[in-house]
């Protein structure tokens, strides 16, 4: 398997994982010194990133899909930019909104895992 279907696998897991409030998959995946800005520019850790989207219930993710996913790979590093695709639902009202994003993973004793990221609106 390339690194950049490896990267793939982990982007799809981590969506299955989110969408299912599966934090312990979801942390698997994530680099301990994780850091992630989303949309509306709010800066996560690894922690504060599984509470907001895995196990708070603030953001109920129905669907998470991906498009026009490029990988670079570097020796250690890979970086993912795509298209999300996102059905979530926040105080009661789903949203359906498309991001663009960039997901940088590296690769260490624990496989390839996700250590950095940034999301903005599409458009």
């Amino acid at each position: 398997m390339s690194i950049a279907e490896r990267i793939h696998e982990i982007l799809l897991a981590k969506a299955d994982a989110i969408v299912h409030r599966a934090a312990g998959r979801l942390g698997d995946l994530i680099h301990p010194d994780f850091v992630y800005v989303n949309a509306a520019g709010r800066t996560f850790d690894k922690a504060g990133y599984i509470e907001t989207y895995c196990t708070s219930g603030k953001i109920a993710f129905e669907a998470q899909r991906f498009s026009n996913l490029s990988v670079q790979v570097s020796p250690g590093v890979a970086e993912a930019t795509f298209v999300s695709h996102d059905s979530f639902v926040v105080d009661g009202r789903t949203i359906a909104a498309t991001y663009q994003s960039l997901c940088v993973f590296v690769e260490g004793p624990n496989g390839w895992q996700w250590i950095a990221g940034q999301t903005r609106t599409a458009g």
